[in-house]
């Protein structure tokens, strides 16, 4: 289902996790891992042609993560993983791994325009120092999200149990044909959460969810909920214990000034856990 597979990988804690979760899944979907690292480089370094050529559009659209931040999230006691280390482990579970090291002014954008061309981004949540707040980095990637995005959680998750909360819509119904393909794929129990402030709404869209999951040999369950998905995510999600929360429409804000944030994915953020799969 997941043959290219991107992780972005800096060497901090947080990168370790990402790489684990994407081998977990490359070893699963018989997928190609692309590991991917971004040497960050001055304005100065661009102005003078270090690039090859004009500075990417991506780079330009977030500002310079400070120096030092990304060491400063690692705990002094452990040890990041190397990149011969993880080729190591690639071969050992028979997964096809290759490294691809990118230069721009921040390793978002890099990132971002590198996930056009994958099925997957995989990335960890890039703060340590605080555990419920996600890194620059990643705050950027969801925004301009362009390809379905892991953020995974603080640990590796064995992902065994799927969340989506589902409205009528075309983002919502790739969204769902994405999750039935992706726990048929890793042996995971789907659960449905249908959004809809209409009770007939929400039947026919309960009618329509489960009609459609038939083609998938998976164990599912489809319940309703009158709220907005961004009021019933994250309790949802704490009482089934899921490992994974999908969110449809991620790339969606819904207000009126562009940084602000889509409420339902931030939500599933809050997850304690959990791993997010943003979809676009």
């Amino acid at each position: 289902m997941l043959r290219n597979i991107v992780v972005g990988y800096d060497g901090t804690r947080s990168s370790n996790v990402a790489v684990e979760q994407a081998m977990g899944l490359a070893e699963v979907c018989g997928g190609r891992l692309y590991l991917v690292t971004v040497s960050t480089v001055t304005d100065e370094d661009l102005a003078e042609g270090a690039m090859g050529g004009e500075p990417d559009i991506a780079d330009m659209a977030m500002p310079p993560t400070p120096i030092g931040d990304e060491d400063e999230d690692r705990p002094a006691t452990e040890l990041p993983l190397s990149i011969d280390d993880i080729r190591v482990k690639c071969q050992d579970l028979h997964i096809v791994c290759e490294e691809e090291r990118l230069v721009g002014r921040n390793a978002g954008g890099r990132l971002l325009r590198r996930s056009w061309m994958a099925e997957l981004l995989v990335i960890g949540r890039g703060d340590e120092r605080r555990p419920g707040v996600i890194g620059p980095n990643v705050t950027f990637l969801l925004s301009e999200l362009v390809s379905p995005t892991l953020v995974c959680a603080r640990q590796y998750v064995d992902i065994r149990s799927v969340l989506i909360p589902y409205k009528s819509s075309l983002s919502g119904g790739r969204a769902l044909f994405f999750a039935g393909g992706l726990c048929e794929t890793l042996n995971a129990e789907l659960h449905v959460l249908v959004c809809e402030p209409r009770r007939s709404d929400a039947h026919r869209a309960v009618e329509s969810a489960e009609k459609h999951l038939r083609a998938y040999r998976i164990e599912s369950e489809t319940d309703v909920s009158l709220t907005p998905p961004h009021e019933a995510v994250r309790s949802a999600a704490m009482d089934r214990d899921v490992s994974l929360v999908l969110v449809p429409g991620a790339h969606k804000r819904y207000y009126l000034f562009p940084w602000q944030r889509n409420e339902t994915l931030a939500r599933a953020l809050d997850v304690p856990g959990a791993a997010v799969l943003a979809y676009p």
